[in-house]
């Protein structure tokens, strides 16, 4: 896969995560993507919590996410890029001009699981919006990753 630096290489905020996985690349990526809201509850009250909805707990975490995003790289056994524009500091994020992108991955690797998010925004007055914004969501998004990130190491380890 691509280096996050072809689709985002100027960014003003960033958050990465990793897990270590006893799986090769191709086990863990399949893994990621079968995680379900039933095995990460908390991410699906989080996501609630947010505005965006409740998702059943069957669902799949990574294929709900995929309608709000573009897809920009997917590659089977390796991960998943997603590119979203918008307003993130509004609850429901949309507006018609678009001053911030977010640029987010999820990655398998021989031995580790990880998930990167990068945040460009265009003019200093979104900037500092975005910026009180990100001060209060990020531990959540953070441990939002984690919950993914461990949920799918459980299943390519076999204990899900």
């Amino acid at each position: 896969m691509k280096s996050l630096d072809i689709y985002l290489p100027s960014y003003e905020f960033r958050s990465r995560h990793e897990v270590r996985v006893d799986a090769d690349a191709a086990r863990a990526d399949r893994a990621l993507r079968e995680v379900t809201f039933k095995e990460v509850p908390l991410v699906r009250a989080l996501l609630f919590a947010r505005g965006l909805g409740l998702s059943g707990g069957t669902d799949r975490v990574l294929s709900t996410m995929v309608p709000r995003a573009s897809v920009l790289e997917h590659v089977p056994g390796e991960g998943i890029v997603l590119s979203l524009t918008g307003r993130f500091w509004r609850l429901r994020g949309r507006g018609r001009d678009t001053p911030a992108t977010a640029v987010v991955d999820f990655r398998a690797r021989q031995g580790l699981l990880s998930t990167e998010t990068r945040v460009h925004v265009l003019d200093p007055a979104s900037r500092r919006k975005f910026s009180r914004y990100w001060r209060v969501v990020r531990p959540f998004s953070g441990l939002t990753r984690l919950l993914i990130l461990r949920a799918a190491k459980r299943r390519a380890e076999g204990s899900a």
